[in-house]
Protein backbone atom coordinates (compact mmCIF):
# COMPACT_ATOMS: atom_id res chain seq x y z
CA UNK A 1 0.00 0.00 0.00
CA UNK A 2 1.45 3.36 -0.53
CA UNK A 3 2.01 5.48 2.10
CA UNK A 4 2.28 9.41 1.02
CA UNK A 5 4.30 12.35 3.30
CA UNK A 6 2.15 15.83 3.60
CA UNK A 7 2.65 19.07 5.32
CA UNK A 8 -0.07 21.23 6.28
CA UNK A 9 0.07 24.50 4.39
CA UNK A 10 -1.93 26.31 7.85
CA UNK A 11 -0.11 25.11 10.70
CA UNK A 12 3.30 23.53 9.25
CA UNK A 13 2.38 19.90 10.81
CA UNK A 14 4.06 16.94 8.78
CA UNK A 15 2.00 13.67 8.36
CA UNK A 16 1.98 10.54 6.56
CA UNK A 17 -1.33 8.75 5.11
CA UNK A 18 -1.56 5.19 3.37
CA UNK A 19 -3.68 6.42 -0.05
CA UNK A 20 -5.50 4.55 -2.47
CA UNK A 21 -6.64 5.40 -6.08
CA UNK A 22 -8.86 8.07 -5.79
CA UNK A 23 -8.78 8.66 -2.22
CA UNK A 24 -6.46 11.41 -2.35
CA UNK A 25 -8.99 14.76 -2.68
CA UNK A 26 -10.11 13.63 1.55
CA UNK A 27 -6.33 14.35 2.77
CA UNK A 28 -6.74 16.35 6.18
CA UNK A 29 -4.20 17.62 8.69
CA UNK A 30 -4.56 15.91 11.70
CA UNK A 31 -3.78 18.30 13.40
CA UNK A 32 -5.99 21.35 12.33
CA UNK A 33 -7.87 19.59 9.93
CA UNK A 34 -7.06 21.94 6.62
CA UNK A 35 -8.13 20.27 3.52
CA UNK A 36 -5.03 23.12 2.66
CA UNK A 37 -2.41 20.17 2.35
CA UNK A 38 0.88 19.84 0.33
CA UNK A 39 2.39 16.35 -1.01
CA UNK A 40 6.36 15.84 -0.37
CA UNK A 41 8.49 14.50 -2.14
CA UNK A 42 9.92 10.93 -0.51
CA UNK A 43 12.62 8.57 -0.99
CA UNK A 44 10.54 5.30 -2.07
CA UNK A 45 11.70 1.84 -0.67
CA UNK A 46 11.86 -1.29 -3.17
CA UNK A 47 11.93 -4.86 -1.39
CA UNK A 48 13.34 -7.51 -3.01
CA UNK A 49 11.79 -11.37 -3.18
CA UNK A 50 13.35 -12.43 -0.50
CA UNK A 51 14.52 -11.20 3.06
CA UNK A 52 17.89 -9.45 2.88
CA UNK A 53 17.35 -9.52 -0.65
CA UNK A 54 17.37 -5.95 -3.09
CA UNK A 55 16.21 -5.16 -6.79
CA UNK A 56 20.15 -5.26 -7.35
CA UNK A 57 20.86 -8.64 -6.24
CA UNK A 58 18.73 -11.00 -9.05
CA UNK A 59 20.26 -12.43 -11.87
CA UNK A 60 20.31 -10.16 -15.49
CA UNK A 61 18.21 -13.61 -16.97
CA UNK A 62 19.13 -17.10 -18.13
CA UNK A 63 22.47 -18.09 -18.27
Amino acid sequence: MPIFEYTCKKCGKEFERVVLAGDEKGITCPECKSKDVKKNMSASTFMGAGIGSCATSFPKGPS
